[in-house]
């Protein structure tokens, strides 16, 4: 006996959950899989209606899809201010500051980052891969650095370059800075942990 499909208010829902706890984008053909191995058009109308559900400006949330994959995140305009309920907010301040070093410098090698940082730069690495915001390969002697897909997510952001933009561009109200680039002193590595 053949089981009747689910009505389609329900596949929307279920792809809407499926796409919310969600750690990474899911392609489409994943999400076909979870609602019963249906055809991908069908997926694809049902991503079309949650586009246009999350289109409305009174929403917080966006559904974005990019090479044949889905997700949902917030709006840049929320960011700000809910950033704290995210996960990986327990990234200590040190580990941040190494964090933005090699996204500024992407991809950076690891040997460029130690005589930024200091030698705990080597533990705020390995903590980085852990979590996975970094990703490295081997170059030579050292390792190269390059920030993940799940560092884009986590600061919602679409390219590395829009986070070169941001870091970059300074505000009317403050003044121009240039990125450090001097080695850690002794001061700067106590003071960071």
């Amino acid at each position: 006996m053949e089981h009747e499909p689910a009505p389609r208010g329900n596949d929307l829902a279920l792809v809407e959950a499926a796409l919310f706890l969600a750690s990474r984008p899911l392609s489409r053909r994943a999400l076909a899989k979870i609602l019963g191995d249906v055809p991908v058009a069908y997926v694809d109308q049902l991503l079309a209606d949650l586009r246009t559900a999350y289109a409305d400006a009174n929403k917080g949330i966006e559904l974005v899809l990019e090479g044949g994959q889905a997700l949902l995140r917030v709006k840049s305009a929320y960011v700000e201010r809910v950033a704290h309920l995210a996960p990986q907010q327990d990234i200590p301040q040190p580990v941040l500051r190494t964090l933005a070093v090699i996204a500024y410098n992407h991809p950076a090698t690891q040997a460029d980052v130690v005589r930024t940082r200091g030698n705990k730069a080597y533990d705020h690495i390995d903590e980085l891969v852990d979590r996975g915001l970094v990703r490295t390969e081997k170059h030579g002697r050292t390792l190269l650095l390059h920030v993940t897909d799940e560092f884009l997510r986590h600061f919602g952001l679409s390219t590395i370059d829009e986070f070169r933009f941001h870091v970059a561009a300074p505000t009317e109200a403050e003044p121009e800075s240039v990125p450090v680039t001097e080695p850690a002193t002794e001061t700067q590595e106590a003071s960071d942990g």
